[in-house]
């Protein structure tokens, strides 16, 4: 430091010469901090950025299996980029979800990370960091029945959207505007949450998620429940009655005919609501999700369009997913349903039988 003295010239000198030094010692510093503070800013602004993306890293890891009904995935949840059309039917490797209980999964597509709506599909673990997020063991083919789910959701589908997209499938080439599936919905399916494959073999498995479902042992139900289920059911004429059963009705703690028995009745309920009804009166034409929660409410009563998501596929609907309680033999749909909590689409046409009418 300089030692500043006065009274004579020469200490006047070294006394502004002394004060120029420390002038440039403080503007040294002040230069600094200046440097310091902008790097806090630039790396707060940038910090800000970063988190708001939700960059598809997994924060809590799993290990699973992602089958795919008919989607997007996504780099970013919140901004949705670098979105990619996921392949129907395809089954692909579960990595994680957005946090414990979360409602996207993080899979693997292309060797890439992406993330994707849990209701976009169903989630089948096979390991996971929490024992409290874990399914119940299934496949174990001890004969023990599986503990039955809570809750469930039952996918019907509207099935001229479905023929755009598969148009080779024998029930597509089938379809005509007189079938029954030309002005009503049809059974997807019935699914327990977090249950899957429930003491079915491996090689069974293996069949039925590479679409070998014909390969797939017969299911045994009454002439009655079979006949009705090909009426609501046009998949059966490519299996898809057995590819159900052993991915989901195996989990259900019934008998094939009991279940499938079930799912019937519940369909029935939708065509005879006023939800079927609208569809049927505008097919060709456009709805609002508004239109379908009305009339969906105007059958179930008050409140209950947040049980119900309408999912759509190139601006056409192709489901109803309804949210709903275990459903017992003869309950009625308006005394299972509950919320869902998952997302629909705002607008949708309603698709006329024929490929690309």
């Amino acid at each position: 430091m300089c030692r500043i003295t006065a009274g004579t010239a020469v200490n006047n000198y070294y006394t502004e010469k002394c004060l120029v030094k420390q002038l440039c010692y403080i503007d040294r510093v002040l230069s600094y901090l200046g440097i310091v503070f902008m790097r806090f800013i630039i790396a707060f602004f940038l910090s800000f950025l970063l988190l708001g993306q939700q960059f598809s890293y997994a924060d809590f890891p799993i290990q699973g299996r992602f089958s795919i009904n008919d989607c997007q995935a996504y780099t970013s949840i919140r901004s949705k980029s670098q979105p990619v059309s996921l392949k129907p039917s395809q089954v692909y490797q579960a990595v994680g979800l957005n946090k414990e209980g979360g409602d996207f999964v993080s899979i693997k597509v292309d060797g890439a990370n992406k993330w994707v709506n849990k209701n976009c599909g169903q989630l089948t673990l096979t390991g996971t960091n929490s024992d409290n997020s874990k399914p119940t063991p299934n496949n174990n083919n001890t004969g023990t029945k599986p503990t039955p789910s809570e809750n469930y959701l039952l996918a019907i589908s509207w099935q001229p959207a479905f023929c755009e997209t598969h148009a080779n499938k024998v029930e597509c080439l089938d379809e005509t505007e007189t079938s029954y599936d030309a002005t009503n919905f049809t059974l997807h399916g019935l699914w327990p949450d977090k249950l899957s494959y429930c003491g079915v073999s491996a090689s069974d498995i293996k069949k039925d998620e590479t679409g070998n479902w014909k390969d797939l042992p017969p299911i045994s139900t009454d002439a009655e429940t079979a006949s009705e289920l090909s009426k609501v059911m046009p998949g059966v004429k490519s299996y898809l009655d057995r590819h159900e059963w052993y991915k989901h009705g195996t989990c259900d703690g019934r008998n094939a005919d009991g279940y499938f028995d079930i799912a019937i009745d519940l369909v029935k309920e939708i065509n005879a609501s006023n939800v079927r009804s609208l569809f049927a009166q505008n097919i060709g034409k456009t709805l609002s999700l508004a239109e379908v929660q009305k009339a969906y409410e105007k059958t179930f009563g008050p409140g209950t369009a947040k049980s119900m998501n309408l999912k759509c596929s190139n601006g056409l609907a192709t489901e109803l997913r309804v949210k709903i309680k275990r459903p017992l033999a003869g309950q009625k749909l308006g005394e299972l349903l509950i919320p869902s909590g998952g997302t629909s689409c705002d607008k949708v046409k309603v698709d006329p039988v024929g490929v690309g009418t």
